[in-house]
């Protein structure tokens, strides 16, 4: 019988043990949620299951069920979690060390507690990190009540989101420094899936972000979902409080000019493959007027090759004059970073990582990264800097950057997480400017302690 456990809190977006989770979902033995960062009580309810019901497993899948051994140990009534995490880059010179903690429980049979905190001094400071003290910074990541009951989930207060798991990050919702305030509901049938959010990006401000999500769920073989979001300033419109209401009809019908887009995403698991893939509307110009098609798309291939090694691949595209809005205050940026796509629009990248999986414990890995910057800005919209309605892309003088790593991560009695990155990293036209040409040696180090 596998153990009911209730822990709200989340596990850490960047642990380590995230690649795990990508090995036994390849393995086809979890299906992972649609949002990150996924919930411990997720996380080891899927380990009890593997483990309670004696499911064939090989030996690297029982080394990479060991892993997960710090999460299995809880206290189902109050339990915590904590990352410590040191790292050393060399290009530009970057030295930390952050502790990540969380903890939560039960109050009542349905009713559960998370909070999440991390603290983190640097040589330099997070320009989009909290108020530093004394060199320190405190990001607020969780805290939040949940109500659970059946297939009903209701989130209340602060907590982090990536809007659905395809890839490492998403083209309509990707996970911030922090956290997003406000409420997530969760309504999970045997097939359908629905999410609804609403979230405060600036009180002073009155910005606000709606979201839902409808998606079908084939026994994770293939899943198909559609999300619409809209985002609003100056003041509160309480039909996006609603996420049973279409947000494009309830903005078209009060005659608001607010930021609205829709995303399609789709995944299909076959023969120790993912393929996946997601295209965001932000405007389509399905009538004869003078303004852009604003189109987003990103499309990635994750494989288990030979039972061993890791492949992933990805392909993102953002067109010019994504993200932007006629309005500056319905912008799709928080405190100066995008809400979708982190690196803004007017950009494509492309990833390519192998990852050779062992029962040792040392895992060899090879990554490599290109990444074209045109000049537009999320902040410069059509209406302001008008031409031509297609631009070439990327725009004006474009700044191309090329990275390539070779690195090996160790894992010592399940607890101490070792990374070590070498390689190199070349751009053309940096910050915009015709043979602006640097290169330099990418030197990488970290160590996480999870208990």
């Amino acid at each position: 019988m596998v153990l009911l456990l209730i822990f709200a809190y989340t596990l850490p977006i960047d642990s380590p043990l995230m690649d795990d989770i990508e090995y036994l979902q390849l393995r086809g033995l979890v299906d992972i949620p649609s949002m990150k960062p996924y919930d411990t009580e997720w996380v080891t309810g899927q380990i009890d299951a593997l483990i309670i019901n004696e499911i064939r497993l090989n030996a690297i899948d029982r080394t990479i069920l060991s892993s997960f051994s710090p999460l299995l140990l809880k206290n189902p009534d109050f339990s915590y979690l904590l990352h410590v995490n040191g790292a050393y880059e060399r290009y530009p010179i970057l030295y930390y060390g952050a502790l990540d903690e969380r903890f939560g429980g039960s109050i009542l049979s349905h009713l559960s507690f998370s909070h999440a905190m991390k603290i983190r001094r640097a040589n330099t400071l997070d320009t989009l990190g909290p108020k530093p003290w004394n060199e320190f910074q405190a990001y607020l990541k969780e805290g939040l009540l949940r109500f659970e009951h059946n297939r009903l989930r209701f989130d209340l207060g602060r907590r982090n989101l990536q809007w659905n798991s395809g890839g490492t990050h998403s083209l309509i919702l990707s996970a911030d420094a922090q956290g997003y305030d406000g409420f997530l509901l969760a309504l999970k049938g045997a097939y359908l899936e629905f999410h609804g959010m609403f979230t405060i990006l600036e009180a002073a401000r009155a910005k606000y972000l709606s979201l839902h999500r409808l998606g079908l769920n084939l026994r994770g073989f293939l899943k198909i979902g559609f999300s619409e979001a809209v985002l609003s300033a100056d003041s509160l419109e309480p039909l996006y409080l609603n996420p049973f209401l279409p947000f494009y009809l309830a903005q078209w019908g009060t005659a608001r000019d607010d930021n609205a887009m829709w995303s399609f995403d789709m995944q299909l698991h076959l023969f120790n493959s993912i393929l996946y893939g997601e295209l965001l509307i932000d405007d389509f110009m399905y009538e004869d007027d003078p303004f852009p098609d604003k189109i987003a798309y990103q499309i990635g291939l994750k494989s288990l090759l030979w039972e061993s090694v890791i492949a992933h691949m990805n392909y993102t595209f953002v067109d010019k004059w994504v993200y932007t809005q006629r309005l500056a205050q319905n912008v799709y940026e928080r405190n100066g970073h995008c809400l979708g796509f982190p690196l803004g629009n007017d950009v494509d990248r492309l990833s390519i990582s192998l990852k050779y999986i062992n029962r040792f414990g040392i895992s060899p890995r090879v990554s490599f990264l290109y990444t074209r910057q045109g000049e537009g800005s999320i902040y410069i919209p059509y209406e302001d800097e008008g031409g031509s309605v297609n631009p070439p892309f990327p725009s004006g003088i474009v700044e191309r950057k090329l990275e390539l790593r070779f690195g090996v991560d160790y894992t010592f009695r399940n607890h101490i997480h070792l990374r070590m990155n070498i390689g190199r990293k070349d751009l053309y036209n940096a910050d915009h400017i015709e043979g602006n040409d640097v290169d330099d040696l990418i030197l990488n180090l970290s160590c996480w302690l999870i208990l």
